[in-house]
């Protein structure tokens, strides 16, 4: 173990020489200043372990000396023991004023003296081992941060390379269907299956990019005013035909017509739009999910609920459901949390970026679930 390093300042050699001798038995490293612009000095050259600091001092005094120590990010770790001739008890208050950690009284006792200094001296190695383990947490946490932006950038990079050839493939069998009048029912139901499924992924593609862009900062609602019950209606419209392959009936009713509100209609429809494809993927054959919105006078927000009635989700998932860090954990316990596992999440940021708030009304014992959110007018 390598030696402790001590300062002693004393402006009189007598009192330094008798510290050395009290101290040279244990093998420590002394070093000496004698004044208080010396000792300041020697601090940034030699970074004791301890000082071992005199009180009256022409010059600077102690006192000074250690309130600059404590002031100084660098130096505010190592213990000061101010020794002095003083006794009176507002000198004693002076020096924990000035950030001393213990002092001693001339003439000074050896016992108590070696009793202070390992004391402290234990304390200040017991900082710096804590100071270099977070110094080396630090160190790898931004390691892993470094690694986390890489592969964050690469999975946006391939994400968003797969937008073209999906594209691609929805616009050709739009085409086929559209073109080739020989289609059987079986065929053409099957080609509906496989546009609604393209959708599935174009929207899971779409979301991890918003999410992507959201965390960001990239992304902010682009507000206009909106009437919510025509913007509803016509995104109902386009899961009738999702719904009905299913056997699911779709309902929509508007609980007090409110005024028009101002959103960013491609963000909310978004956001319902997840909320309906989690419903039809989660609804029984011969269920209704049920859509409502209104406008709440008493919180002046609008309120938005889908509620679907499937197995439901137990309260201890409610709040999970909607952090994309829990969602493969909870998608490998069966647990529903939306398109792609990040739909939630992606409805969670939108609403959020709204000034709003969504959560999940639910017991768990296969009565369904109700999904709501709200946003401020």
């Amino acid at each position: 173990m390598p030696k402790k390093t001590v300062l002693i300042v004393d402006d009189k050699e007598l009192n330094i020489k008798l510290l050395k001798a009290y101290l040279k038995t244990n093998q420590y490293d002394i070093v000496e200043a004698s004044s208080g612009e010396e000792a300041l000095r020697m601090v940034n050259d030699f970074n004791p372990d301890l000082i071992l600091l005199d009180v009256m001092m022409p010059g600077i005094d102690g006192f000074e000396v250690c309130k600059r120590l404590k002031q100084d990010d660098k130096t505010q770790m190592i213990p000061v023991v101010m020794v002095t001739a003083l006794t009176g008890k507002e000198d004693r208050i002076r020096a924990l004023e000035a950030g001393a950690d213990d002092f001693l009284s001339k003439p000074v006792d050896r016992t108590a003296l070696l009793a202070r200094v390992k004391s402290l001296l234990r304390v200040k190695s017991y900082h710096d081992e804590l100071l270099k383990s977070y110094k080396e947490i630090a160190l790898k946490n931004e390691r892993l941060k470094e690694l986390e932006r890489t592969k964050e950038g690469l999975t946006h990079m391939i994400i968003h390379d797969l937008n073209n050839p999906l594209s691609a493939i929805y616009g050709n069998l739009e085409m086929i269907k559209v073109e080739n009048q020989n289609l059987s029912e079986t065929e053409l139901d099957t080609m509906d299956k496989c546009l609604a499924y393209s959708l599935d992924l174009r929207q899971m593609i779409q979301g991890l990019l918003d999410i992507h862009r959201m965390e960001e900062g990239k992304l902010q609602p682009v507000k206009e005013l909106t009437n919510v019950t025509e913007m509803l209606a016509d995104l109902m419209e386009q899961f009738i035909a999702r719904a009905e392959m299913d056997r699911i009936s779709l309902t929509f009713s508007n609980s007090g017509e409110g005024p028009s509100v101002r959103i960013d209609p491609n963000l909310i429809k978004r956001v319902i739009a997840n909320l309906l494809s989690n419903a039809i993927r989660h609804s029984p054959e011969g269920e209704e999910i049920e859509v409502t919105t209104g406008f709440l006078a008493e919180k002046n927000c609008i309120a938005f609920s889908v509620k679907d009635n499937g197995n439901g989700l137990a309260p201890e998932y409610h709040e999970r459901i909607f952090d994309k860090f829990e969602q493969v954990d909870l998608k490998d316990s069966g647990v529903k949390v939306g398109t792609g596992g990040l739909g939630l999440a992606f409805c969670k940021m939108a609403v959020e970026a709204h000034g709003g708030e969504i959560w999940v009304e639910s017991d768990g014992n296969a009565k369904g679930s109700t999904f709501k959110f709200m946003i401020p007018v």
